[in-house]
């Protein structure tokens, strides 16, 4: 997989959303999920989900996550983790 510098968090978001729709079987179809709907709440990803979309985000991106954007309550849907990514890209 190549790694890829978003330029926008549309870029990051798109990608985030297709691992997240491919590793969780999320249908596209499905009505309720969205960018901003809280993955964890919503029960689209458990608690070992959250361990793989950690990893596929600093892998994919090549950035470290710190634990306050881990914590953030931002870090919940699609479009709050990749305005982190984008923004650890930024430096």
């Amino acid at each position: 997989m190549r790694h890829l510098n978003p330029e926008s968090a549309e870029a990051a978001a798109q990608q985030i959303e297709s691992f997240v729709r491919d590793r969780f079987h999320i249908p596209d179809d499905d009505v309720l999920f969205s960018r901003q709907v809280n993955l964890w709440e919503e029960g689209y990803v458990d608690s070992l989900g959250v361990v793989e979309v950690i990893e596929f985000l600093e892998r994919r991106f090549t950035v470290k996550l710190p634990e306050e954007v881990i914590f953030s309550p931002d870090f919940t849907s699609i479009d709050g983790i990749a305005g982190f990514v984008v923004s650890l890209k930024a430096g």
